[in-house]
């Protein structure tokens, strides 16, 4: 590519072949017969339902970068998306398997910390983060395993978040727009490019799960997209020296994060298992007081949107000052975490005997979405 135009040209082609390539493989996905999500006692559908959603998410991304790949002239760009291809595609695999045969979660867990490890070997660990009094910190071998533990954990917090009719995918559509903006702005143009793809993505698979749950991602679209945007992050913020901050994506995606620490925490609290299987979460929560799905999605969704807008105005902050964000944030979402649970206990539909589980819910089931 030789001039801003083509670029241009490049990248609406890419986002279209995306689009249309997502749009199809949900389609086909939508009524063949692979893949088969059984209800169970977690589960918020009650028909037989494909999983096989991921497969049209990553496979629209991936056919959009490899048009970005085969037209950017071997670009550094390129590279980089073609690293990012690569890694996602193993944690895509992982999933996969686990739709397919019920991974148990030390196996899974091991998948994930290998696709984390790959990321700092083939792509880079976090170099700065902000700190509180210190300001932008260098955090030398120790951004290894701040990677590591960052994107083990995204991946799994978004996976226990992939419950509910469009909450995934509309929540990371919602973030990742924001995410490609300030990247964009920023000095992060290719993982802004990249970042809009998965958008993309996302936003050709929500006509199939959305509406009425007709397919959903699985495990193998919410590990992927997982992957992708905790990578997108720490590579943003490395390649803009730190304009993009390491906080923006924990900042964006903060509702999603919350919902998990929040349920955990209270689980703790009343002597519950945490390793076992239930329908605690907030947004299950709401679903189970009466909430409809696409109604608990667009809720997520607009919390994304406002801790995006936090997000952006982080960035006025000094380095020292942005984990406000963060912090304030997430004293707003505790009052409202503090009415559901009320609410729900009122309801009679939190568990009370300690270490009492929901329909009995098997441990290797504490990955898997109840979606």
């Amino acid at each position: 590519m030789t001039g801003f135009s083509d670029r241009w040209l490049v990248i609406i082609i890419a986002g279209l072949v995306t689009y249309l390539t997502t749009l199809a493989a949900c389609r086909l996905a939508m009524y063949a017969d692979i893949l088969p999500d059984n209800p169970n006692g977690r589960s918020s559908h009650s028909q037989v339902t494909s999983r096989a959603g991921g497969v049209g998410i990553f496979g629209g991304w991936f056919a959009g970068v490899f048009i970005l790949a085969s037209f950017s002239g071997g670009t550094a760009s390129s590279f980089i998306a073609v690293k990012f291809a690569g890694i996602a595609f193993l944690a895509f695999l992982i999933g996969l398997a686990d739709d397919k045969w019920a991974l148990s979660p030390l196996f899974k867990f091991s998948g994930q910390a290998a696709v984390a490890t790959l990321f700092t070997w083939l792509i880079g660990p976090l170099m700065l983060a902000p700190a509180p009094f210190l300001g932008e910190a260098p955090l030398g071998m120790w951004g290894v395993i701040v990677t590591v533990i960052w994107i083990v954990g995204f991946m799994n917090a978004f996976n226990f978040m992939d419950g509910a009719n469009g909450i995934a995918a509309g929540s990371a559509l919602t973030g990742l727009i924001a995410f490609s903006v300030i990247a964009l702005f920023s000095g992060a143009a290719a993982t802004a490019v990249l970042a809009i793809l998965l958008a993309i993505a996302c936003f050709g698979f929500l006509p199939a799960n959305l509406a009425r749950g007709r397919l959903f991602m699985g495990d193998s679209g919410s590990q992927a997209i997982s992957f992708l945007i905790a990578g997108f992050g720490v590579y943003a913020a490395n390649a803009s020296d730190g304009r993009v901050s390491a906080l923006i994506v924990p900042v964006i995606f903060l509702p999603f994060i919350f919902d998990v620490c929040w349920t955990l925490a209270h689980r703790v609290v009343r002597g519950q298992n945490i390793l076992a299987g239930h329908r605690e979460h907030n947004y299950q929560l709401l679903l189970r007081l009466g909430f409809t799905h696409a109604k608990v999605a667009i809720i997520y969704m607009s919390l994304t949107a406002f801790s995006a807008g936090a997000a952006i105005l982080m960035l006025a902050l000094s380095p020292e000052a942005q984990w406000l964000a963060p912090v304030l944030i997430s004293a707003v979402f505790i009052v409202a975490a503090a009415h559901i649970y009320s609410s729900a206990a009122k309801a009679g539909i939190l568990s009370e005997k300690p270490g009492a589980t929901e329909n009995a819910a098997p441990v290797q089931d504490i990955q898997r979405a109840a979606e």
